[in-house]
Order: C-alpha cells, then sequence, then structure tokens
C-alpha cells in the first residue's frame, strides 16, 4: 500500500500537463482547419471570377490579346478592314432605322400617358414640351343587379385622338355615378345629372366620354383613382389644352 499511493499520486500531478497537451492539439486542428478553409477559397477565387460578369469579360479580353498577338500583321490588316466595312453597314442600318422611327412619330404635339406609373408626357417629335403626374382608372368593378349592368373603370390603352375641347367643362354623370351612390337613376337629361366643378378649367374629350381634365382632389393625383378618365394638376392641364388642337393624338398604355 505504501509504494503504491506514491505512484497514483504522481500520475495525478501529471494530468494537468497532459490536459494542456490535449488542449494545445485541439487548438492546432482549428489552426489547420481555418488553413485549409482560407487555401480552398483561394482556389476557388478564379473559377468565381471567371463565372463573374466582369470576370468572364476581363478573361475573354486576355484570350483575344492573346490570339491577336499570335496573329501575323498582314492577317490584322485584313480583320481590321473587315471590321471597318461592318462598321460602314452598321451606321447605314442606324440611320435607315432613326428615319422610319422619325417617319412614325406624330407630326405636331402628342400626348403620352403610362398607366403604370401615373405620368404622363406632352411631346413634340422627340422633345418634351411638359410632365407631370396624374391619375388614372381604379380597375375596381360596379355591378348593378337589377338592371343586369357592369361597369370596369379602367383607362382605356391604345391610341386616341383629342375630339373636343372644353373650357369650365360641366360634367353630365353617367348611370354607373348614381348606382355608386346608391341613389335612382333619373333621365338622361334630369337637372340632377349635370354637375359643375368637379372637372377643373379645362377638358380634353378623347371618345366615349373619356376625357383629360382636372380635379379637385389633388392629393389623389399619381395613384389610380379615376373612373377612367385621366386627371392632371391645374397647371399642367392648362398647358395640355393651350398646346392640343383637335386632333392632337394621345398614346395611352
Amino acid at each position: 500500500m505504501s509504494t503504491r499511493f506514491p505512484r497514483v499520486f504522481s500520475s495525478y500531478k501529471r494530468l494537468p500537463s497532459l490536459v494542456g497537451g490535449v488542449r494545445q492539439i485541439r487548438e492546432l486542428g482549428r489552426i489547420i482547419s481555418r488553413v485549409c478553409l482560407i487555401l480552398c477559397l483561394l482556389a476557388l477565387l478564379p473559377v468565381l471570377y471567371y463565372f463573374l460578369p466582369a470576370g468572364s469579360m476581363a478573361w475573354a479580353r486576355v484570350q483575344e490579346e492573346w490570339r491577336l498577338s499570335r496573329m501575323e500583321p498582314a492577317q490584322l490588316e485584313k480583320d481590321a478592314k473587315l471590321l471597318q466595312v461592318e462598321i460602314v453597314s452598321l451606321s447605314k442600318e442606324t440611320a435607315k432605322l432613326q428615319q422610319a422611327m422619325a417617319k412614325r412619330l406624330p407630326r405636331g404635339p402628342y400626348i403620352v400617358v403610362d398607366t403604370h406609373t401615373n405620368t404622363f408626357l406632352m411631346r413634340e417629335g422627340e422633345n418634351i414640351l411638359r410632365e407631370g403626374i396624374c391619375s388614372t382608372g381604379s380597375g375596381k368593378r360596379l355591378t348593378w343587379v337589377e338592371g343586369n349592368r357592369t361597369w370596369i373603370f379602367e383607362t382605356p390603352k391604345g391610341k386616341h385622338k383629342v375630339r373636343v375641347k372644353q373650357e369650365v367643362p360641366v360634367w353630365k354623370k353617367p348611370d354607373w355615378a348614381f348606382v355608386e351612390e346608391g341613389e335612382r337613376i333619373p333621365g338622361p337629361n334630369a337637372p340632377e345629372r349635370f354637375e359643375e366643378g368637379v372637372m377643373g378649367e379645362y377638358a380634353l374629350d378623347f371618345g366615349n366620354a373619356y376625357k383629360i381634365h382636372g380635379t379637385p382632389y389633388k392629393r389623389t393625383l399619381g395613384r389610380y383613382v379615376s373612373h377612367g378618365c385621366v386627371r392632371l394638376d391645374d397647371e399642367d392641364l392648362k398647358f395640355v389644352y393651350n398646346s392640343s388642337p383637335i386632333g392632337t393624338e394621345i398614346y395611352i398604355f
């Protein structure tokens, strides 16, 4: 018993050094794994660089420079002449396309309405005379069960023309306006159909009761809130009205 006890005690004394050695081995393993990870990432960098757009373009440029460096001067001169011919041909095609586009542009001013962004442009040729925000159709559906009728309040897309111009227009309320309010629909020329002061100072009619006009509700500009008409701010409306003779083309998309 006396001889065994010191040996056991001495082994317990060496235990901290053994634990420290294990910890050092574990730390060394972590360092090695991190180094391996970094090396793997470095090895993948050329592959990533190749697949990225900028990297692939740079790689293509290097390949082209290498190809050109191996070509004979006579071949380079021949390729340069071919490129020059191609450039001249492309310039002629571009000029033809520009002429074709110019012919398709309306003569005189025209109006463009973008229902996706609720914006408008007053243009003449390629020049922008005026631009601003507008309101277009809400896209809502209204059904009159008793009359078996349905209305969808969308701004009609396509090519239109200014048919009638009105100053201080009076709104003649259609049937849907009374159905929407839950009121009885009056006769076609009943006094309650006519309402002043809701369309601004000007209106440009482009068919089927659709108009470009003003609105007293300025906070709704830029939103999908109308029953199909195009609403403009007062100053924009005045400019468009004064710049648009009868027949002015309107493009709505």
